[in-house]
């Protein structure tokens, strides 16, 4: 017999499993939200950036409390060789607070802390070790002898969700479907990183690279700058960065010596380093979203997005929160968990999350199989740069002579244009 029963189990207080419990709590819900961590935010890591448009849609204008750090007003994509780079420099006077940089151990924290005031019971430092199973539906989850019933379950793990895997709900993740990122936080004074990004506090860039900052391996690499710290780090396809045989630690730490990174974190300490798997697979890689009394949130259902401009993936979890949340509630107004009543989940994520999916379907495999635009792009991009602004006492050249001399067998036109279709299909 179990101990206890809740309306509501929630696994995960990242940002999917505290935004659910909060608007369940909010309801008047009999909730419990379990996390493995010693409190929320201890394991969770991101590149560092957050959309507040969910945020708002969670809290109401209770989000402008949340702990961020700079408002993004700066985007910068960098092209990377070896030892130059070409950037795109993007700064905007307002952008209407669309997205900050953020730290999720203070975020997760405070997120949480809304839900436990709204009303949720909070249990960390416990891990679920499977569902609960009764007649092939699931009525609860097992934390070592421990056996707690609930009238549903809100799965919201993590991308490597072993409780829904090991219950048979989802299959295991395929090398294929998934990125690994890593992050180093370097801490500078605030008022130099003011200085170096030409800014002043509260305000910050957003910095996504390609080329030499994954040694050609299929990915990129960001810089976000925090009130008194920047988050730099990598993410690569791990099929491809298998493929490359190359340690991924050492790509990391070389990326902080790039002379187009090393002026913006000289001096500065590093104070934490994490690595984390990603969902990249897209739409057609999504697991299973629901089943008989449990739904699938967050990273664990895969909803990541990658564009090639922006990352999205905070968000989306916070979205799918809110839709297990409310499709919980018509639930248990209906005293109804079966598969057909929580198919309500899923059609909540149609209309904001899934049809993003939908529309970036091909970007991972664009990105992940395209490998000019990790390797020689950003190469063609620095020498045509470099012979645009180059004098050497010879005759001009216009710019399209300039150009087609510079891509003189190093790719044919036809592979160019091939490339850039595909991109704008995909992208």
């Amino acid at each position: 017999m179990a101990d206890e029963k809740f309306q509501v189990i929630v696994i995960g207080a990242g940002l999917a499993g505290s935004a659910a419990a909060y608007q369940l709590a909010k309801a008047g819900r009999e909730v419990l939200l379990v996390d493995r961590g010693k409190g929320p935010g201890a394991k969770n890591m991101t590149g560092g950036r957050i959309y507040t448009y969910a945020l708002k849609k969670l809290l109401g204008d209770e989000w402008q409390e949340a702990p961020l750090e700079r408002e993004v007003t700066r985007e910068m994509m960098m092209m990377m060789t070896p030892q130059t780079s070409v950037a795109i420099d993007s700064t905007f006077s307002s952008v209407n607070q669309q997205s900050y940089t953020v730290l999720r151990s203070k975020l997760d924290a405070w997120l949480a802390a809304k839900a436990e005031d709204a009303g949720a019971m909070m249990i960390p430092a416990s891990t679920v070790d499977t569902f609960l199973m009764r007649d092939g539906k699931v009525c609860g989850v097992k934390i070592g002898d421990e056996e707690l019933e609930a009238d549903l379950v809100i799965s919201a793990e993590g991308v490597n969700s072993l409780v829904a895997e090991r219950s048979g709900i989802i299959k295991p993740l395929e090398l294929k479907n998934i990125a690994l990122g890593i992050k180093h936080i370097v801490q500078l004074p605030e008022a130099v990183i003011n200085e170096r990004f030409n800014t002043v506090s509260d305000v910050g860039t957003a910095m996504l690279c390609v080329g030499e900052c994954t040694k050609g391996i299929s990915g990129g690499a960001f810089l976000y700058t925090n009130k008194n710290s920047i988050s730099l780090g990598m993410v690569v396809d791990s099929l491809s960065w298998k493929n490359a045989k190359l340690p991924v630690a050492d790509i990391a730490e070389a990326l902080k010596h790039h002379p187009s990174i090393s002026r913006y974190i000289e001096g500065g300490e590093v104070i934490e380093y994490s690595a984390h798997l990603i969902p990249e697979g897209g739409i057609s890689a999504l697991p299973q979203l629901f089943a008989d009394g449990v739904m699938i949130a967050g990273d664990a259902a895969g909803l990541v997005v990658n564009s090639g401009f922006t990352v999205r993936g905070m968000d989306y979890a916070i979205l799918s929160g809110i839709a297990a949340a409310e499709t919980a509630n018509e639930a248990i107004d209906a005293g109804d968990y079966s598969r057909n009543m929580l198919k309500g989940y899923e059609t909540r994520l149609q209309q904001s999350v899934l049809k993003d999916m939908h529309t970036f379907k091909n970007a991972h495999d664009y990105m992940a199989h395209t490998r000019q635009v990790f390797t020689t792009y950003p190469m063609l991009a620095a020498d045509l740069m470099r012979n645009i602004y180059g004098v050497d006492g010879t005759p001009a050249k216009r710019v399209l002579g300039v150009a087609r001399e510079t891509v003189a067998d190093k790719i044919s036109y036809f592979d160019v244009f091939k490339d850039m279709v595909k991109g704008a299909r995909s992208l």
